[in-house]
């Protein structure tokens, strides 16, 4: 089922939730958007050229574990993109049991909001890494751990349900306000001929 899209004066992805839990996973549609094109570089003089050194090569430091004490959730993390069809990859080492990062967006613990997804349940209505997601309260606190082995930590701040085409989409993938990390799964009656729930489940956290 698809929704309108926000209008382009966005100056972020726009993702549209649209596929939910399940046999067919969470899903999401995107469009990128920008307002202004990048400018031409300057070239460089052939002296300037030969002076300037290599860049370093470091190690990139990914999430690699989410962890929720709260409800006994230790998954790893994925990194998802956006599929051919415009919906927001779900993960595909374990679908079960791994979570999400949408990588295309901030880091967890970057200025703006990260999103990491899960599945609620599998075939057969077994639950999945999310399936307790609905049991968080504001205060929680939620780990985020590298590959680094270094350690952030975030608490919920809101819990709310959204039918799909309600769902405030600046609010889950654009608030740059702060350093956020926005757990997203699918929640309420399951759908047969559309092949999706009625609700989606968004946890709002914060880095402490």
């Amino acid at each position: 089922m698809l929704v309108p899209r926000p209008g382009r004066h966005l100056a972020f992805l726009a993702l549209i939730l649209i596929v939910c839990c399940g046999i067919s996973g969470c899903g999401m549609q995107a469009q990128a958007s920008s307002q202004a094109a990048a400018p031409a570089s300057v070239p460089k003089s052939r002296q300037d050229q030969q002076m300037t050194p290599l860049p370093v090569t470091t190690p990139i430091v990914q999430p690699e574990r989410l962890v929720i004490p709260a409800i006994s959730v230790d998954a790893n993390v994925e990194n998802v993109g956006i599929l051919p069809s415009g919906d927001l990859e779900t993960p595909t080492k374990n679908p079960w049991v791994d979570t999400g990062w949408y990588d295309e967006g901030p880091q967890p613990g970057q200025q703006g909001s990260s999103v990491i997804d899960g599945h609620l349940d599998r075939p057969g209505g077994y639950p999945a890494v999310f399936w307790l997601l609905r049991n968080l309260h504001v205060g929680n606190e939620i780990e985020v751990v590298f590959s680094n082995n270094s350690t952030l930590h975030f608490r919920v701040t809101d819990v709310e349900y959204y039918p799909p085409q309600d769902a405030p989409l600046q609010e889950i993938f654009g608030n740059s306000n702060g350093k956020f990390l926005n757990l997203i799964t699918c929640a309420g009656d399951w759908i047969p001929s559309q092949g999706q729930t009625t609700l989606r489940l968004v946890v709002y956290t914060t880095l402490m």
